[in-house]
């Protein structure tokens, strides 16, 4: 039996990284790098010296060093122990690709369904316990109407012992990211999940606080956020949980990217509206999603300009007529793509 805790703090994680072959680049307390688990094409990958982690802000990847080892060399969580615990874990084989996108152990559907939605059960209730957290969302612009409705949660101690008490599996548990040994992962998170039909199939943690890594994911791939419950002919595509949340809030159909990588099933299907407003953030990343997702969809996409000085969607909902604003935006947006439509005709 190893000392994972040991084992994380013998090997720091960038160490690690550079040993597996990663081109790290320094920027600000941060390291960043191309990442190996889908098609990155700049770098999205970053590493946290200070607490020992990473987040890939284009596929969601994000853990510790154990996790990193385990994705990249597609093993599976102990045996990404006996890997650092034996020696700094090998190279990646040259010429050999990289794994796909987010390369996980695979997970038996029967079981990760019933993990997951009692996870979000557990944390749905103990987030009217904590007044703090409501008030916190309350300050982002959540209110309670949405937390209901959505079924926000928040990690609360205690999630391992009643997985045990529904005889639910706490190997695959595991594997889903929900727990790491004696940790719980979620633990002190804001919790969102994606819900199909009521039930949740998926979901992200935030923390309370900005730092780094702000949120961490399921060990599953990314959905589109709020997709299955977005009816109509017209949604909004936002780029991070807490826009999604305040588009929802406002009455808005919409959906999350969650980053702003955008996959190929992701435009797919968003090719099932009419009409697709993006109101991603305004910073270099955000355009240049903004202009992969006008080129993959064509004229049914129209890109929306927030206004001068709000970095996100989310950022509205600190302004008292925030909704009347984005409201103005995207009719704005609207028009002026149906300028074009019909100068193009």
């Amino acid at each position: 039996m190893h000392d994972t805790d040991a084992i994380r703090r013998g090997h720091p994680i960038a160490d690690v990284a550079a040993a597996s072959g990663l081109e790290l680049r320094p920027t600000g307390g941060r390291l960043t790098a191309v990442c190996p688990f889908h098609g990155d094409s700049r770098p999205s990958l970053v590493f946290y010296p200070a607490s020992q982690s990473y987040y890939c802000f284009g596929c969601g990847a994000g853990g510790d060093v154990i996790d990193f080892v385990s994705r990249l060399h597609r093993v599976d969580f102990k045996e990404a122990v006996a890997l650092l615990a034996g020696a700094q874990p090998p190279p990646m084989p040259v010429g050999i690709p990289r794994p796909p996108a987010v390369a996980v152990p695979e997970i038996d559907p029967v079981k990760a369904g019933p993990l997951i939605e009692a996870a979000v059960a557990f944390y749905e209730e103990a987030i009217w316990s904590r007044p703090e957290v409501l008030d916190y969302l309350a300050s982002r612009g959540i209110h309670e109407r949405t937390v209901r409705r959505f079924r926000l949660g928040f990690g609360i101690p205690g999630l391992a012992a009643a997985l045990r008490d529904r005889d639910l599996d706490l190997e695959a548990a595991q594997w889903l990211g929900l727990l790491d040994g004696d940790r719980e992962c979620f633990a002190g998170r804001i919790i969102i999940p994606e819900l199909v039909e009521g039930r949740a199939t998926w979901f992200t943690g935030r923390r309370l606080t900005d730092r780094e890594p702000r949120y961490l994911n399921l060990r599953l791939p990314k959905p589109l956020l709020g997709l299955a419950s977005a009816k109509g002919d017209a949604v909004v595509v936002t780029e991070g949980p807490f826009d999604w949340l305040t588009a929802v809030e406002w009455g808005f159909w919409a959906v999350a990217l969650l980053g702003t990588r955008v996959p190929g099933k992701a435009a797919q299907s968003l090719e099932r509206f009419e009409d697709v407003y993006l109101v991603l953030d305004p910073d270099p990343a955000g355009q240049e999603a903004t202009r992969e997702l006008h080129e993959r969809l064509g004229d049914r996409a129209i890109p929306v300009t927030l206004p001068a000085g709000v970095s996100d969607l989310n950022g509205l909902a600190r302004r008292p007529d925030g909704r009347s604003i984005l409201t103005h935006c995207i009719l704005r947006a609207g028009r002026e793509a149906g300028a074009v439509r019909q100068r193009v005709a």
